[in-house]
């Protein structure tokens, strides 16, 4: 009696794969804008902080130099979990519709890992406190922005910075009657981000909108530079497939998607908070 084995469906799974990792590449916003670590395998908590010392000052001509303390202090921690995702294919499915098991399968883990990642680093753009523009319950004004920029620049970070807003709070942004900035596009950003997610730029400043931030009379966007958040990566986004001979009685294959990644605030006075209503 001929049995099923994983040969006879080896090839779907692979291509469920591919599917389900170009869909979690492509579908979050900002992971890319964000420093990433991949270094660490394990669980271990990554200790973060900063260093201190002296200051430039003047010597005496007769006088020996005294050594300035440098030494690191803990800003914070990064806490990696394991999160999963399981799609059941029977057999019975398979045999009746195997293209469309395959798309819809790789299309859903890969955009419910994507959302996941994007929604928690979106979550912690509240704990940025470079500053705050903006009100609850008003609309993001291009005043704002530049203030959130001036604040930024005071606050001596430099390179390029990140907008991460609600795209209602875009709208708001754009729609105004004056004031509205002329707006550039790069060709290199237009390319590297799916055309929904990015949007224009404006001096070092890069706009893009965020559906996973929370809606509501106050949401919380921001600009930022790339050292201000943090994903951590611990083990890439994989699906384990798993026999299992008496699923419905014919048997089906267990699609076991899991990532392990921490996030969170890396540097926090590195962003500013763009608050207005996204409804």
């Amino acid at each position: 009696m001929a049995a099923s084995t994983y040969d006879d469906i080896k090839t779907l799974v692979a291509n469920v794969y591919e599917l389900a990792l170009f869909t979690a590449q492509e579908g979050n916003v900002i992971a890319p804008l964000v420093t990433t670590f991949g270094d660490y395998q394990g669980l271990a908590p990554r200790v973060y902080g900063e260093y201190s010392g002296g200051t430039f000052s003047t010597i005496a001509g007769t006088a020996d130099m005294t050594a300035s303390t440098f030494s690191a202090t803990a800003g914070g921690t990064i806490t990696p979990s394991t999160y999963g995702q399981q799609i059941t294919l029977t057999m019975n499915r398979i045999k009746s519709d195997p293209a469309g098991a395959q798309r819809d399968a790789g299309r859903y883990l890969g955009e419910t890992a994507a959302a996941h990642i994007d929604t928690n680093l979106a979550g912690t753009l509240a704990g940025l406190t470079g500053g705050t523009v903006g009100t609850a319950g008003g609309t993001l004004t291009w005043a704002n922005i530049f203030n959130a920029q001036a604040i930024m620049r005071g606050n001596k970070i430099y390179g390029r910075y990140s907008v991460v807003i609600h795209p209602m709070q875009w709208y708001y942004l754009t729609s105004a009657s004056t004031g509205v900035p002329t707006l550039m596009q790069s060709e290199d950003l237009k390319n590297r981000f799916m055309s929904g997610f990015y949007q224009a730029s404006l001096d070092n400043m890069d706009f893009f909108v965020d559906a996973n931030i929370a809606a509501g009379t106050a949401s919380v966007g921001a600009m930022f530079s790339k050292e201000a958040l943090a994903l951590d990566i611990r083990q890439g986004f994989t699906i384990n497939p798993q026999w299992d001979a008496s699923f419905a009685g014919v048997g089906a294959w267990e699609l076991n998607a899991s990532m392990v990644y921490g996030f969170g605030v890396y540097r926090p006075t590195y962003g500013v908070q763009l608050v207005g209503k996204a409804t």
